[in-house]
């Protein structure tokens, strides 16, 4: 087994991409993580944040298939497509930094969260995909409380 098996380079790429905005945002604004209410929702924000980005960097082995039809055709689908999702995301991101709204960070937490699911979907990663349903599940509580 080699490092490649191990390390998906590619979402590792993805999943720095989706990360570093989440960053930028907690050290350049002050929110009251007090306002969530129900504890346990951050968390599992947190958790499906955190795993999904993860999962989609490190191939655990349990619970994998692997790309479904032939490897060239899927994988170069899976590149083009969740690169546009990305690249769309990134810009979600610039327009929510210019300009803060609930419709935009609703849309951020939809958009990141259709990345890791889909990507689940097309590597046949279950836990991925579970992950990703937890974080759209928890990101989207979170960011009803926080975001006014």
């Amino acid at each position: 087994m080699g490092f490649f098996d191990v390390i998906n380079v590619y979402g590792l790429l993805f999943a720095i991409v989706l990360i570093i905005p989440h960053i930028v945002y907690a050290r350049t604004h002050n929110y009251d993580l007090s306002a969530v209410d129900n504890r346990a929702m951050l968390y599992i924000s947190r958790i499906g944040k955190y795993c999904s980005a993860f999962l989609m960097a490190v191939n655990i082995g349990v619970l994998e298939e692997g790309f479904t039809s032939p490897k060239i055709v899927m994988k170069s689908f899976w590149l083009i497509s969740i690169s546009v999702m990305t690249i769309l995301c990134v810009l979600l991101w610039i327009l929510f930094f210019k300009k803060e709204s609930k419709a935009l960070a609703y849309a951020i937490t939809v958009m990141s969260a259709i990345i890791v699911m889909f990507s689940g979907l097309l590597q046949v990663k279950t836990l991925l995909l579970t992950a990703g349903i937890v974080y759209l599940i928890g990101e989207l509580y979170v960011t009803s409380k926080i975001i006014k």
